[in-house]
């Protein structure tokens, strides 16, 4: 009896110990260094704050991305009749960025909606645009052809690409169906214009040439398949070929207005003749979303606005693999995407595989990432009656505002002959450098205007320690990419003061304002080694 007794104690203490090894080992799995977690956050929000560094450096990044996804989504108001002007929506746009929990959501709605773009340049009133953008906010972590369905039928894309009240062909009058709608589906919102195998890279002929994704004709057949599509009527009005605008509701069919032949689009797919203008668009999105191109065109695309301008093949190869199927046989679900590009091995500063170097990590942050990230790293508060988007215009990006249909900035611009894709560096000139500079000033001097206010005083607290300041405002700032060489320059200057003020202001501003600061994702050594040759990017097709 004794040692049956025995017996069962130790083998309790063996089970007490193997729970607490998985335990340990869980733990350890979650865990993640405070700059990993800041670099992790610089890629799923706005920017690292405190609170949120060290809540993923305990908690892990997926449990981080389980709660971002079960966020309730920060919608806009939908504006009054009598509101004209969008400026009260891009205040809202800086106040949800800084405040709202929704991070991740609002980081991939406005990457889409550099894809799939409208802009107010052309429809500057609200109640064009909220609308939209509330579509792009509530589908960010839907599936990518439902998103493309609900783009095609949008008001706001239909008049921006004018495919509101756009009819079949009349040979009386010698009309033919308007093409830029069906011609940036193609070329912008799908598949691109050229071929490409699943690591993103362009296929080629015999001879080396791209492979065509689509022709000319491609593009005629795809107008006449979205034609017919009018403004929604009032409530209780019959639709007519043409009605008032109306952006709150997605458009609907005139089917007198809709071109009954049969099309063919891509690979000889072919839409039968006499169908409603319903079935016509659906399958014609499907069957476009469907096709081989469509997975490494966004994927690409959404990896460079997250992560890195220049993702290996292998990294766009595996993302692209869950476009395809999300392990659950389902395509283009983009919650599943964005988590594969989250927590991607490439997405981390411990990558550091011979394939990476220190060329090809991280982006340029974005004007509008570069003013969101600096304000939630010292803890800014904003409210609905700033004026902060007169920062992020004066580098070249006012929100809301692209200047064309190729966004802001072209999602495959080229730094210079070297070969690497630097989107963001095309709103970067000399005159945008000293921009940000001067914002930087402005957020020190306080003088971000009504609306936005900063406290230095949790960094003021570390000032007795100037190491320890330093160190805090490099993970914040750079998620602890700011070099030994550039801590002991900025650490001489923060040490001829003893104002904890001064000393918390000069390292913010000298860290803030470096390159280091100015890059998301950048890593100076990778893990294990040094520097390394300088890698060429794999091209990825042509806007």
């Amino acid at each position: 009896m004794t040692s049956g007794f025995r017996r069962l104690n130790q083998s309790q203490r063996a089970l007490k110990i193997l729970l607490l090894a998985l335990t340990l080992s869980l733990v350890c799995a979650a865990a993640v260094t405070r700059e990993e977690a800041a670099l992790f956050l610089e890629q799923a929000t706005w920017g690292p704050t405190p609170e949120l560094i060290s809540k993923v450096s305990v908690e892990g990044k997926e449990k981080f991305l389980d709660e971002q996804f079960a966020a309730t989504p920060t919608l806009y108001p939908l504006p009054e009749d009598t509101q004209t002007s969008m400026g009260p929506y891009q205040r809202l746009f800086y106040q949800y960025g800084v405040h709202q929990p929704d991070q991740l959501r609002q980081r991939v709605a406005f990457a889409l909606g550099q894809i799939l773009v409208v802009s107010a340049n052309t429809l500057g009133r609200p109640q064009q645009m909220v609308p939209y953008i509330n579509l792009l906010q509530s589908s960010a972590f839907g599936n990518y052809r439902d998103l493309l369905l609900n783009v095609a039928l949008s008001p706001a894309m239909g008049d921006y690409l004018d495919n509101v009240n756009n009819q079949k062909p009349n040979p009386a009058t010698n009309s033919s169906a308007n093409e830029n709608f069906a011609r940036e589906f193609l070329q912008l919102f799908t598949i691109g214009p050229e071929l490409l195998n699943d690591d993103g890279s362009v296929r080629t002929d015999i001879a080396g040439q791209p492979l065509p994704a689509y022709t000319e004709t491609t593009v005629k057949q795809l107008a006449l398949a979205v034609t017919g599509w009018v403004y929604a009527p009032a409530p209780g009005q019959p639709v007519k070929v043409r009605n008032p605008a109306n952006y709150a509701v997605p458009m609907v069919a005139y089917e007198k207005s809709h071109d009954l032949t049969a099309k063919t689009l891509l690979d000889g797919y072919v839409l039968p003749a006499g169908r409603t203008a319903r079935e016509d668009l659906e399958d014609a999105v499907t069957h476009i979303f469907n096709h081989p191109n469509t997975g490494p065109f966004v994927c690409v695309r959404l990896i460079r606005s997250l992560v890195m301008s220049n993702p290996s093949p292998d990294y766009v190869r595996r993302v692209v693999a869950v476009f395809n199927n999300n392990g659950s046989g389902v395509r283009g679900d983009l919650a599943a995407v964005v988590r594969a590009i989250l927590l991607d091995p490439e997405a981390s500063s411990l990558y550091g595989t011979p394939e990476m170097n220190r060329a090809r990590s991280g982006h340029l942050k974005e004007p509008v990432l570069f003013v969101l990230g600096i304000l939630r790293a010292i803890g800014a508060t904003v409210t609905d009656a700033n004026n902060l988007n007169r920062f992020p215009s004066g580098m070249g990006q006012s929100v809301f505002y692209p200047s064309s249909v190729f966004n802001y900035y072209h999602l495959d611009h080229q730094l210079g002959d070297t070969g690497m894709y630097a989107p963001e560096f095309e709103l970067h000139t000399s005159s945008a450098a000293i921009q940000r500079a001067n914002f930087i000033a402005s957020v020190v001097d306080k003088g971000l205007g009504a609306g936005a206010t900063v406290n230095f005083d949790a960094l003021a607290a570390l000032s007795a320690d100037p190491d320890a300041l330093i160190e805090e405002l490099s993970v914040r700032l750079t998620h602890g990419n700011f070099p030994a060489s550039a801590k002991a320059v900025v650490k001489s200057f923060v040490m001829g003061t003893t104002n904890p003020t001064q000393r918390a202001t000069r390292a913010f501003y000298l860290i803030a304002a470096s390159p280091f600061g100015a890059v998301s994702g950048a890593r100076t050594e990778p893990p294990g080694r040094r520097g390394g040759g300088r890698q060429r990017a794999t091209r990825v097709g042509r806007q």
